[in-house]
């Protein structure tokens, strides 16, 4: 039976490899994505495609999130601030208002439509500083961030929704997510020092000490284990950590990006502390013990996937530079 879906953030890296999917199984999907972030070269061959329609709209405006619910049966929540990092003189307001205030629009609209279930793309961030690792869902959080803070009420509401109103949801807090695709903002760690060594070959600045230690997960994967976990999970409520067991450091993932675009005699120029930035957490380790007893497990580790995602995009910039 053919189901009608709605991704928010669906021209994003992660959404638009989850859009595929779901268009390839047959699936009716909207594509909902404001593109601040998102970009529509990640959709465009999906465009084309009679089960797959796109609706630029932000979730800020709650009519126009009323109207592409229509019909609608399960919503996947990806849109979100793509930038993790708080730069001071930045507004405070701004992952209140793009998580936060944005997945309540989201939920009321959910509420008044009948959507039937949600599946929720959240953060490892929320957990902040843990005493010990790897860190299970049940481990009390206390996010050092914005961020972290905004999506760990996200989470609340969802809850309170779903206790109140009855449809099913499912909360994923993601590891780090890798892959060929690019933001228009928010660099991840390999983008961002792609971009650095591309523009000057011989230096490399890092953020923080280059000891911060974290786990990776290909973006397929991530697709791969939400889809799964979503299928197999019989309870109104889920939430599973997403990752790999194991971590890669800042500084193994440098070397990695050096070796992999043939440079030798980089310097590597840290910027100090423990953290990249304000807010960072340096290290994490997610337990994923409850997805793995589901029935499903990442196939890469965190190192695996790093090196997979420096080629895909260095092979792709090496594409467009000979086309």
């Amino acid at each position: 039976m053919t189901k009608s879906v709605l991704i928010t953030g669906g021209a994003g890296c992660i959404g638009s490899d989850l859009a595929q999917v779901l268009v390839d199984r047959g699936d009716d999907v909207i594509i909902f994505d404001n593109l601040s972030s998102g970009k529509l070269e990640h959709i465009e061959s999906l465009l084309d495609r009679p089960n797959c329609r796109f609706i630029q709209g932000d979730l800020l405006e709650r009519t126009a999130i009323q109207h592409a619910l229509r019909g609608v049966c399960t919503v996947y929540h990806l849109a979100a601030n793509p930038d993790v990092r708080f730069v001071p003189g930045d507004a405070t307001d701004k992952d209140l208002q793009q998580n936060t205030i944005a997945t309540y629009h989201l939920l009321d609209a959910m509420q008044l439509g009948g959507v039937e279930q949600l599946v929720f793309a959240s953060t490892s961030a929320i957990y902040g500083l843990s005493d010990g690792r790897p860190i299970p869902e049940a481990y009390h959080a206390k996010p050092i961030s914005l961020y972290g803070a905004t999506k760990l009420g996200c989470e609340a509401l969802i809850c309170a929704f779903q206790n109140l109103f009855g449809f099913k949801a499912s909360i994923f807090r993601f590891a780090n997510i890798v892959g060929r695709k690019t933001r228009k903002t928010g660099r991840t760690v390999i983008s961002d020092f792609i971009a650095k060594l591309e523009g000057n070959p011989r230096r490399l600045d890092i953020l923080g000490d280059g000891k911060q230690a974290k786990s990776y997960l290909l973006s397929s994967e991530c697709v791969a284990g939400m889809l799964f976990a979503v299928e197999h999970s019989q309870s109104a409520l889920s939430i599973f950590n997403l990752g790999c067991d194991d971590q890669v450091t800042v500084d193994a993932i440098a070397k990695k990006v050096v070796a992999r675009m043939g440079l030798h005699n980089v310097d590597f120029v840290y910027s100090g502390g423990e953290g990249g930035w304000l807010g960072d957490v340096p290290q994490f380790l997610l337990d994923v013990t409850a997805v793995n007893r589901l029935g499903w497990r990442a196939i890469h580790t965190s190192s695996q996937a790093v090196e997979i995602a420096i080629d895909a995009i260095l092979g792709d910039r090496k594409q467009r530079v000979c086309s």
